[in-house]
C-alpha cells in the first residue's frame, strides 16, 4: 500500500500509511484501543465503503491490482482479505442461515441436502453441533457469548472469508493486537 489515508468526514484518522505485506504471511498490528487498527484493516477489504461520509486516499495493491477505487468485485476481494472481529458479530438471522451464507456465496453446495450437510459439518468443526442441532432456526444472536465466538470465528468462517478450515486467508482485529494475511 502506498500513502493510505482514511477520513471520517473531515477528520483524517489514518495518515499516509505505506507498507508492504507479503502473500500468505501473517502480519501483526499492535496498539492501544482506538488507534486505528480496525479502521486500517476494514480499509483493506473495503468494509468502510458502506459508512456514509467516509473517504479513502492512496492505493492498496493486491496481486498488482488497485482495489480502493472503482467497481471491483468486493465479494471476491473479501474472500481474499477477510476479517475476524474481536467481538463476535453474528448476522441477525438464524443459526442455519448464518453458516449457510458463506457456503452459498462461495458456491460450495450443489443442492439443499449438500448445504445442510456442510452447515452441520461446519458446526461440528466449531464444537457447536450438539449444542445447537435442535435450534438451527433460532436467531444466532441468542447464542451465549462463548458460543457466538466459536460460531462466528469457526463455523461461519468455514464457508466464508476469514480463518477458514480450507485455508483461505484472514484478517483479525483486536484492541491489543491485530493480524492480517492476504492470499494470492
Amino acid at each position: 500500500m502506498d500513502n493510505l489515508g482514511f477520513y471520517y468526514g473531515a477528520a483524517k484518522v489514518l495518515h499516509d500509511i505505506s507498507i508492504g505485506l507479503q502473500s500468505n504471511q501473517v502480519s501483526a498490528f499492535i496498539g492501544p484501543s482506538g488507534c486505528g487498527k480496525s479502521t486500517f484493516l476494514r480499509t483493506l477489504n473495503r468494509m468502510n465503503d458502506i459508512i456514509p461520509g467516509t473517504r479513502v486516499e492512496g492505493d492498496v495493491l493486491i496481486d498488482e491490482r488497485k482495489h480502493l477505487r472503482g467497481r471491483h468485485d468486493v465479494v471476491d476481494l473479501r474472500r481474499r482479505v477477510g476479517m475476524v472481529f474481536q467481538k463476535s458479530n453474528p448476522f441477525p438471522k438464524s443459526i442455519f442461515e448464518n453458516v449457510a451464507y458463506g457456503i452459498r456465496i462461495n458456491g460450495m453446495a450443489r443442492d439443499r441436502a449438500d448445504l445442510s450437510y456442510r452447515v452441520e459439518e461446519s458446526l461440528e468443526h466449531a464444537a457447536l453441533w450438539d449444542e445447537v442441532k435442535d435450534r438451527l432456526h433460532e436467531s444466532a444472536l441468542a447464542l451465549s457469548g462463548g458460543q457466538q465466538q466459536r460460531f462466528v470465528h469457526r463455523a461461519r468462517a468455514g464457508g466464508a472469508s476469514g480463518n477458514s478450515p480450507d485455508g483461505r486467508a484472514g484478517v483479525g482485529a483486536g484492541s491489543h493486537r491485530d493480524a492480517a494475511a492476504s492470499r494470492s
